[in-house]
């Protein structure tokens, strides 16, 4: 999308939302879901965090999450430290804990130690899985003194190709994080994506999974499509506030942020109830192009496609071509654009080496180092969208399949 078209769609929404959402949408769509969107009664630009639209936000959202309190920030870094650096305050302590994967391990620059003080303790023992529930257990039956002040978790993990903890997990973490007294926060940067995923095996909703969490930060820039914008939420009131504070620290409390506030709420709106469907398409997908493709083998005997995890849990997931390199994928691909009009991915990238990452934390106490596996092991992450949710499953087979034979034809 051109930089005007964005910029001319948010204007369109802030000038009569709902005429807006009606006419996207349609009626019936508008009617089905108006229970879940953030309806605006005045649009305006906040100031220094101040503003009747704004607020509005924060407050539907954290409602919507089951929370009484919201608070909106620029980006989820500063969002989820301000969480972070608040619970380690009231807690008197500086070490919180994660696992490897996590988006404050490998893509911030450090900066919950060089900017918040903080230290972390990692979570779990294997690198390229969910930490489990007694190894969590296990660190929150460490001496009082000695246990961190937080235990976050990624609801879903994306590194881990969306995998993420079955409700009763859920449901036992939080328990015995609230016996040892120690927080329990989400990065819940894809909740929006993984609710489905509960409703179809639990039951349950958003509320139900925040209400395990003492906080938790959510995204409007990823599947939502908003332009940038995360939100904080909780039912403690000063805990909200003493995380605003932190936000100003850090240079997040701008004059006005009610661009973003708009295009997020916008993108909420557009997208908030789609994803069951979504993911269903996923799942569909994903099984057809397995079944297509599993004959198809290379020069080593390892299948060539593959997923991570082997059935989605979401609308989101990475496919993992093993047995070539970047340029022999990227060369195929091409051909197979040039042969059916159909790009199967848009960029490969190395498949990060979680197990040597997590050995070198450990053994050098240091910051996690995304090196690729090998030559000839690579992913794609990807998502169906509303644009790709419409295209024929089929059409993603033949795909994938040509692209398998255009691989096997070369390297033979």
């Amino acid at each position: 999308m051109e930089a005007f078209e964005g910029i001319r769609r948010t204007a369109q929404y802030a000038e009569d939302p709902i005429s807006y959402l009606q006419n996207t949408l349609g009626m019936e769509t508008f009617e089905s879901r108006k229970s879940m969107l953030s309806l605006p009664e005045t649009v305006d630009m906040d100031r220094y965090g101040t503003g009747e639209h704004r607020q509005h936000f924060e407050q539907h959202i954290a409602k919507l999450l089951g929370k009484q309190h919201g608070l909106f920030f620029i980006t989820g870094i500063q969002a989820q430290l301000a969480a972070l650096k608040t619970h380690a305050e009231r807690a008197g302590k500086t070490k919180l804990a994660w696992h490897v994967s996590s988006h404050l391990e490998f893509a911030e620059a450090r900066s919950f130690e060089e900017l918040y003080g903080l230290e972390r303790l990692l979570l779990g023992s294997n690198p390229e899985a969910l930490p489990t529930v007694d190894e969590i257990k296990e660190v929150l039956s460490l001496p009082k003194e000695e246990r961190p002040a937080t235990i976050l978790i990624e609801v879903p993990n994306r590194v881990l190709g969306c995998k993420t903890y079955t409700v009763a997990d859920l449901e036992s973490i939080s328990s015995a994080c609230r016996e040892a007294a120690v927080a329990f926060h989400m990065d819940g940067a894809r909740i929006w994506e993984i609710e489905p995923y509960y409703q179809a095996t639990a039951g349950k909703s958003f509320v139900d999974i925040a209400a395990l969490f003492d906080t938790a930060y959510v995204s409007f820039y990823k599947g939502l499509g908003g332009v940038s914008g995360a939100m904080l939420v909780s039912n403690d009131e000063s805990l909200i506030d003493e995380a605003r504070l932190w936000q100003q620290r850090a240079g997040g409390k701008a004059f006005t942020l009610g661009y973003e506030v708009i295009d997020d709420e916008r993108g909420f709106n557009e997208n908030i109830g789609t994803f069951a469907r979504k993911r269903d398409k996923m799942i569909e997908v994903i099984d057809a192009v397995k079944a297509a493709t599993a004959e198809y083998k290379a020069m080593d005997g390892s299948t060539i496609v593959n997923f991570l995890p082997e059935k989605p849990t979401c609308c989101q997931t990475h496919t993992v071509f093993e047995g070539y390199t970047v340029e022999q994928l990227v060369e195929a691909r091409d051909r197979v654009k040039a042969k059916t009009n159909v790009s199967v991915f848009y960029r490969v990238r190395p498949k990060e080496n979680m197990e040597a990452a997590g050995k070198k934390i450990h053994a050098e106490d240091g910051q996690a180092d995304m090196e690729a596996v090998d030559g000839k092991r690579h992913f794609v992450e990807w998502m169906i969208m509303s644009v790709t949710e419409n295209i024929e499953t089929q059409v993603f087979v033949d795909a994938y399949a040509e692209l398998c034979k255009e691989l096997i034809g070369k390297a033979s």
